[in-house]
C-alpha cells in the first residue's frame, strides 16, 4: 500500500490569473482547459487529489460533472463569480460530487478550504487502499500493474448510505465517504474498535460472525440497532458477514438514515401521548363531585407523566384563596408541599406565573436561571420553599369557569428533566380548559348540597323530650345528590298527651318533591295536632287534602301514636300507607317486622282520597325497641328487598344491648355504604321503666 499516503495531483480546469492567489501552497498544480478536460483519459500514475475549476470555465457545473467522471476520487471545487447561482444548479444535477465547494472570486477563506479538500482526498485514498487490502489480501505482492479490484470501494464510495468495515473482532477496517461525514471519522480511526465510533456494534459483530469462521452462513442481525448520532441524526445499523477473496472474515456495518423517519415516529408517538393523557385527565374528572378530590386527582394525574410537580390554585369570588394544592413527584417532599400550601393559603403569596395564569394569561418559561426565580417568585419564604422543590422550566395557565377564571393550574419541572416545548403549552392549555369544566361543575355542586344538606335540617327538627320513652333520629343524604331529598320523619306530642312518630318518603328526587315533603309533614302536624283520631283515621284525612289541595304526588308513610305507658306497657297504634314495616326488638333481643295483619300493605298516599286504611295496635314493654326507617335503608341494586330486610334484622340483634343511640349509629354502619345511593331517615323508640305513680290507669 506504499504510495497511497502521498500527496497527489492538482489540476485547475479554466483557471484565471486572478484565480492564482487561491491557488498559493497547492503544489504540484497542473493547468488544462474544459476542452482538454474532455480529451484526458486515465492513466497510471500520480493520482488526482483536487480539482479546481476557475472563473473562465463557461458551464461550471457541466465541467464538474466530467472532472468527477474523470477522476472520482478527487475532491472538486468551484471558483465563480455567481456561486449562488452555481449551488442552484448543482443541486439538482447528476453526477455531483457530495463534497463539491462553491466559492466566490474573492472568498478569503478560499485557500484554508482548499488545502482542506486535498488533505480528504489524501485520507480518502487511505481508506480505499485499506478497502482493496480488505478485499483482495493485504499480502499479496505489489506490482506495478494498476489494481484491478476498484469495482468494490468505489461501490462503496458511492452507496446510498453509511458503510463500515470490520474484522471479526470488531477492529474499524474501512469506512465510506458517508460514514466519514456522519461519523465524523478522521484517518488515524482504522484499527480502534466500533464500539468507538457506533455504540454497541462490537455486539453486533460478534452476534453476526459466523460460527466456525469464515467457512460459515452470512447472518443478518434482528432487530437492527438504533441510535442518535451527535444529537443530530437517527440512525439504524445492521450488519452482515462478508469475506474477501483469500477467505478472510469481515463485517459489513450498514448505517441508514433514519432522522426523518424518527422524526415522524416521535411526533406520532408525542401525539398519541398527549390524547392518551388528555383521557386519563377527563377521566380524573369525572370520578368525583367533590372539589377537594377533583383536584387530587387532577394532580396525580399530571404527576409525573407531565411535570414533576403541580399547584392547582383556585379562588372565591372575593379573590381569596379557596383551594391550593401542590403535589410533587418524590414523596419525601410532600412536607415541602404542604408548607407551600399552607403558606399560600394563609398568607396569599403566590408566584408571578401563577398571578398572571390567574387573569387569564397563558405563562410559557423555558428555561427559569436562578435570577429568572427572583422575578418569578418574588416572596422569599416561598421561594425558598420552590427552590427545595426544584424549578427549571415553567408553564402556567388559567382554570376557566363559566362566568370567568377559576384560578391557576401551574406545571414545573426540575433540573434533571427536559424543557417543556411549544406543544406542551398547548397540551397545559386544554388540560385546564377541561379542568375548569369539571372544578366550576364540583364548586357548583358543592353550594348546592351545602345549601340542601341547610335546608333538609332545617326540616328535620329535634325530637321532643318524652317522659316515658327514648326517641332518637338519624339521617344520611344520598352521596350522589345535591338536591332536597324527599324522605323526613317527626315525633311531637298531641294535645291528648299522646307522641306521633311519622316517617315517610315523597315520591321523586327534586324540588318538586322536596317541596311536597314539606308540604306533607305540615299538613300531617296540623291534623294530627288537632284531631284525637286513629292513626288510619289521620292518613285517610291526608289523603282528602292532599288532593284537595292540587298537591299531585304520591309518598309513603308510617304514622303511629305512643300513648302514655299503663300496667301493661305503652300501647302503639300505627297504620301503613305502602312504606316498608316498622321493626320490633323485643326485651328478649329478637327482632320482626310489623307487618299489616290482612297480610296486605294499603296505598300509597296521593293515590285514591278513598282508600281504605287500618289501623294495627300493640304494646311495647319497657325497654323493647321501635325502629322506622326509609327504602334506602334496605334496598340496593345488587340485592333484593327480602334480602335488605333480613340483613336489617339481624343487625339490629347483633346490636340489642347497645343504648338507642349506640343502636342506630351501628345499624347505619352495618347497611349503610360509604357512598349511599339514596338517602336514609330513621326513628327509634324505647320506652323506658316507669314507676307506679307513671302509670295511665287502663
Amino acid at each position: 500500500m506504499s504510495g497511497h499516503g502521498d500527496q497527489g495531483r492538482v489540476v485547475v480546469v479554466d483557471g484565471a490569473v486572478t484565480d492564482d492567489r487561491h491557488l498559493q501552497g497547492l503544489a504540484g498544480a497542473e493547468r488544462i482547459s474544459s476542452s482538454e478536460l474532455a480529451g484526458q483519459r486515465t492513466t497510471a500514475g500520480a493520482p488526482v487529489d483536487l480539482v479546481v475549476i476557475g472563473t473562465r470555465a463557461t458551464s461550471a457545473v457541466s465541467v464538474v460533472q466530467r472532472a468527477h467522471r474523470q477522476w472520482p476520487g478527487a475532491s472538486i471545487a468551484v471558483i465563480h463569480p455567481d456561486p449562488d447561482a452555481v449551488r442552484r444548479r448543482a443541486s439538482y444535477a447528476p453526477g455531483v460530487p457530495l463534497d463539491l465547494v462553491i466559492a466566490g472570486a474573492d472568498d478569503s477563506d478560499l485557500p484554508f478550504r482548499l488545502q482542506l479538500l486535498r488533505s480528504s482526498s489524501i485520507g480518502r485514498r487511505r481508506h480505499s487502499a485499506v478497502l482493496d487490502a480488505v478485499v483482495h489480501g493485504a499480502n499479496r505482492a505489489e506490482t506495478t500493474a494498476p489494481s484491478p479490484v476498484t469495482a468494490v470501494g468505489a461501490l462503496l464510495e458511492h452507496a446510498p448510505l453509511a458503510v463500515l468495515v470490520a474484522d471479526d473482532g470488531g477492529g474499524l477496517l474501512g469506512w465510506n465517504r458517508r460514514a466519514e461525514v456522519l461519523f465524523d471519522l478522521q484517518p488515524g480511526s482504522t484499527g480502534q474498535s466500533v464500539d468507538d465510533v457506533v455504540p454497541g456494534a462490537l455486539a453486533m459483530v460478534d452476534k453476526t460472525t459466523p460460527p466456525g469462521g469464515a467457512g460459515g452462513p452470512p447472518v443478518d442481525v434482528h432487530p437492527p440497532l438504533r441510535l442518535r448520532v451527535a444529537d443530530r441524526v437517527d440512525v439504524e445499523v445492521s450488519a452482515v458477514t462478508s469475506q474477501t477473496d483469500l477467505g478472510r472474515p469481515v463485517v459489513l456495518l450498514l448505517v441508514v438514515d433514519v432522522t426523518d423517519q424518527r422524526r415522524v415516529e416521535r411526533e406520532r408517538d408525542r401525539l398519541a401521548a398527549q390524547v392518551e393523557l388528555l383521557g386519563r385527565v377527563s377521566d380524573s374528572l369525572m370520578v368525583s363531585l367533590d372539589l377537594a378530590e377533583s383536584q387530587s386527582r387532577l394532580a396525580g394525574t399530571l404527576v409525573p407523566a407531565l411535570a414533576d410537580w403541580v399547584s392547582i390554585q383556585l379562588w372565591d369570588e372575593r379573590d381569596q384563596p379557596a383551594g391550593v394544592l401542590v403535589r410533587h413527584r418524590d414523596p419525601a417532599r410532600a412536607a415541602v408541599a404542604s408548607r407551600i400550601e399552607r403558606l399560600k393559603s394563609r398568607s396569599g403569596v403566590i408566584t408571578e406565573p401563577s398571578r398572571r395564569a390567574a387573569s387569564g394569561q397563558e405563562v410559557y418559561l423555558r428555561e427559569v436561571d436562578a435570577q429568572g426565580l427572583v422575578a418569578e417568585v418574588p416572596d422569599a419564604g416561598l421561594r425558598s420553599l420552590v427552590q427545595q422543590l426544584g424549578l427549571s422550566s415553567v408553564i402556567a395557565v388559567p382554570v376557566p369557569g363559566r362566568a370567568g377564571v377559576l384560578g391557576s393550574l401551574l406545571l414545573a419541572r426540575g433540573p434533571d428533566r427536559t424543557r417543556f416545548t411549544d406543544s406542551d403549552l398547548g397540551l397545559a392549555v386544554e388540560i385546564g380548559r377541561r379542568a375548569g369544566i369539571a372544578l366550576d361543575n364540583a364548586r357548583l355542586y358543592s353550594g348546592q348540597r351545602h345549601l340542601a344538606t341547610e335546608l333538609q335540617q332545617s326540616l328535620l327538627t329535634a325530637p321532643p323530650v318524652v317522659s316515658f320513652t327514648d326517641i332518637a333520629v338519624r339521617y344520611v343524604a344520598a352521596a350522589q345528590q345535591a338536591q332536597v331529598g324527599g324522605d323526613w320523619y317527626d315525633a311531637f306530642r298531641q294535645r291528648s298527651g299522646d307522641l306521633v312518630l311519622v316517617i315517610g318518603d315523597v315520591v321523586g328526587h327534586d324540588t318538586r318533591a322536596a317541596a311536597a315533603m314539606g308540604q306533607i309533614r305540615g299538613l300531617v302536624r296540623g291534623i294530627c295536632f288537632t284531631s284525637g283520631d286513629p292513626p288510619s283515621q289521620l292518613l285517610s284525612s291526608l289523603d282528602e287534602a292532599i288532593v284537595g289541595l292540587e298537591l299531585t304526588t304520591m309518598a309513603t308513610a308510617v304514622l303511629a301514636q305512643l300513648s302514655p305507658p299503663t300496667r301493661d306497657g305503652v300501647r302503639m297504634r300505627w297504620s301503613n300507607a305502602g312504606h316498608p314495616p316498622p321493626v320490633l326488638l323485643d326485651t328478649s333481643g329478637r327482632a320482626r317486622l310489623l307487618g299489616p295483619g290482612s297480610g296486605r300493605a294499603d296505598l300509597l298516599l296521593g293515590v285514591d282520597e278513598m282508600a281504605r286504611r287500618t289501623t294495627e295496635e300493640t304494646t311495647l314493654a319497657a325497654g323493647a325497641t321501635l325502629l322506622f326507617y326509609t327504602d334506602g335503608l334496605v334496598e340496593r341494586r345488587d340485592q333484593d328487598l327480602d334480602q335488605g330486610l333480613q340483613r336489617l334484622l339481624s343487625a339490629v340483634e347483633a346490636h340489642a344491648a347497645e343504648d338507642l343511640d349506640a343502636l342506630c349509629d351501628a345499624v347505619l354502619g352495618a347497611m349503610v355504604p360509604r357512598a349511599p345511593e339514596d338517602d336514609v331517615a330513621m326513628v327509634a323508640v324505647r320506652p323506658r321503666p316507669i314507676s307506679c305513680d307513671e302509670v295511665v290507669p287502663s
